[in-house]
């Protein structure tokens, strides 16, 4: 009971956690939804001028992003953002392992039970087996049920280790409980590896907006312009003007 306790708080706390990471990652971009106009950038510091010399890859971004959330991100100078992604795909990773383990966990302690009441023993067996076992008494209960339907491929023999006996029906039931429980918890699990998948997803999409972002500051920064213009206007023009200008 304390261990089922324990992994219920732990996986409750790790669950907040990662709703209030997402939350924390998608409130700038449902904000910007909310606004008429896009989201100016804001512009570089002089340091940011002078190491922003070259523009980085969509792609890249977009394939970091997919290997680690929130290092397309960082690959953008955007860390900022790419923190929540990254800390949000630990907690789904603790989350995750918290719930394989408990899963094993009570499987294990369900054929531990199995085995100390019912004499089963589990060695070269399959799931097959850990199903049949709490669905029927003993063994000669089973190869009946499957003799009533022609299952001949299917009889265990009782004379081998896949024989079983148990000592009470409360006993089968606690251990079928335990065990579908396991099996439950397991699959549950699947749904963390989909948590998974869209958290990379999400985070692929920022990262490609962070290089957008990045790359729209490159090719203004210590580049040269030339503009040509007429003096005193099209109608009154007096001279051609040429203007070079440095940004810095």
């Amino acid at each position: 009971m304390r261990l089922r306790l324990l992994y219920r708080t732990t996986v409750g706390i790790l669950l907040v956690t990662t709703i209030s990471l997402a939350q924390l990652t998608l409130k700038p971009s449902i904000q910007a939804l909310g606004r008429s106009s896009p989201a100016v950038p804001s512009a570089p510091s002089l340091l940011e001028r002078q190491a922003r010399t070259e523009k980085k890859s969509v792609l890249v971004a977009i394939g970091y992003s997919l290997i680690l959330p929130g290092l397309g991100d960082l690959y953008a100078d955007n860390f900022r953002t790419g923190r929540y992604f990254m800390g949000g795909d630990v907690a789904l990773w603790i989350t995750y392992g918290g719930f394989r383990s408990y899963g094993r966990w009570l499987k294990q302690d369900a054929q531990t039970f199995a085995s100390q009441h019912s004499d089963a023993n589990f060695d070269g067996k399959g799931d097959q087996f850990s199903v049949d076992l709490g669905n029927f008494s003993n063994v000669y209960d089973y190869n009946e049920a499957k003799l009533r339907n022609r299952q001949f491929d299917l009889l265990y023999d009782p004379n081998s280790n896949f024989a079983w006996q148990w000592k009470s029906d409360g006993d089968r039931a606690r251990y079928k409980d335990l065990r579908i429980r396991g099996d439950g918890v397991l699959r549950n699990s699947q749904f963390i590896i989909g948590a998974m998948v869209l958290n990379r997803i999400i985070s692929a999409i920022s990262a490609a907006r962070s290089v957008s972002d990045y790359n729209r500051s490159v090719p203004t920064l210590g580049s040269w312009q030339l503009r040509a213009g007429v003096a005193g206007g099209a109608l009154t023009a007096q001279n051609l003007e040429l203007t070079l200008t440095r940004e810095f």
